[in-house]
């Protein structure tokens, strides 16, 4: 049987409400989190974090990230962040049939190339960085149940 050093966290939520004012949402978020951060109002909120794995190290060592020995990487399911999302976009006959997502909330850009016959007045179709024309289709996706298929 193996000896192993594991480091676990979970975070510890504290919250400061600001008011500020600002032409846009980015610059207001940006103000915000400047002047939260600036003040002494913070309060700590009764909801932690799970718990989760900041490094690992095989035998009985006093830090895992300490000395000789070297953290050993953790897998993504035990990392704060968890498993990334998973996205697979089906493409049959040149058109996007489904997607499917997997361990998380995400937005899905599918950039089709091929545009053969394609209107080029199309509001769908734009240029990439490079100069290139695509049609751009993008989905706001939320995970699905093991059970279910777009």
């Amino acid at each position: 049987m193996k000896t192993w050093t594991v480091q676990c966290t979970y975070a510890a939520y504290y919250s400061n409400t600001v008011v500020v004012q600002a032409p846009t949402l980015d610059e207001a978020l940006e103000k915000a989190i400047a002047e939260a951060n600036s003040d002494l109002g913070w309060r700590p909120l009764d909801a932690c974090g799970p718990t989760f794995v900041d490094a690992v190290a095989e035998g009985d060592v006093w830090d895992p990230f300490d000395g000789l020995q070297s953290s050993l990487p953790v897998p993504a399911r035990f990392t704060e962040q968890g498993e990334p999302p998973s996205v697979t976009v089906i493409v049959r006959s040149g058109a996007v049939e489904h997607t499917r997502v997997e361990n998380g909330p995400v937005r899905v850009e599918v950039r089709d190339y091929d545009l053969d016959g394609a209107d080029p007045d199309d509001p769908a179709i734009t240029t990439d960085e490079n100069g290139a024309r695509y049609a751009r289709i993008t989905w706001t996706e939320f995970p699905l149940r093991a059970d279910q298929e777009r």
